[in-house]
């Protein structure tokens, strides 16, 4: 038991309508289920669930256009920054093996983030401050987040972006690559 994960809950968004449309619903199942089994637990549990499941397959399929929430319109109404923290971020890894010309690699810290930050993306990491494990560790290191592949292809696309390319390729040995990550 101690090792359950915990699950997160954000009550903001809930759709507390909803949850009250289901509530009545179990409630007024649960009543006419004890009736119609005169006072038989097991037989009005069973009522209350078949009525229960009637209900909820009525009200969420069923088409019947009361502007009460239903099931979609639930799903529908998560906010959309909620939708796209579901998302996986994405992640440009920028790897620098050696720097070979240090006087021409100079302007590129700066000019690379200004590319990045307006093409919306930040920096996660940005350092030479490398330790290696295994093999030879690069230079230095950035990695970029970006909300979605579209950005990061477009910040690549940027003509801000490619005169930084143009200052990395002169400068120094180096890979770019895009990494998809997981949801926060």
């Amino acid at each position: 038991m101690q090792n359950l994960p915990t699950i997160a809950i954000d009550w903001a968004n809930v759709n507390w309508l909803y949850v009250t449309v289901m509530a009545i619903f179990v409630f007024f199942s649960a009543i006419i289920g004890t009736l119609l089994s005169f006072k038989h637990v097991f037989y009005g549990a069973v009522l209350s669930a078949l009525l229960f499941a009637t209900a909820f397959v009525f009200w969420n399929y069923y088409p019947h256009g009361l502007p009460l929430p239903t099931l979609m319109t639930a799903q529908q109404q998560v906010p959309a920054t909620v939708r796209a923290h579901a998302k996986s971020p994405v992640y440009v890894v920028i790897a620098i093996q050696k720097i070979t010309d240090p006087e021409a690699y100079k302007p590129l810290p700066e000019k690379g983030k200004a590319a990045a930050e307006a093409a919306g993306g930040h920096y996660i990491i940005r350092t030479g401050n490398i330790t290696g494990l295994d093999g030879v560790a690069p230079e230095r290191l950035a990695l970029i987040e970006f909300d979605s592949i579209e950005k990061a292809q477009a910040w690549y696309n940027s003509p801000t972006q490619k005169d930084a390319d143009t200052i990395r390729a002169k400068s120094t040995d180096s890979l770019a690559f895009i990494v998809e990550g997981l949801g926060k």
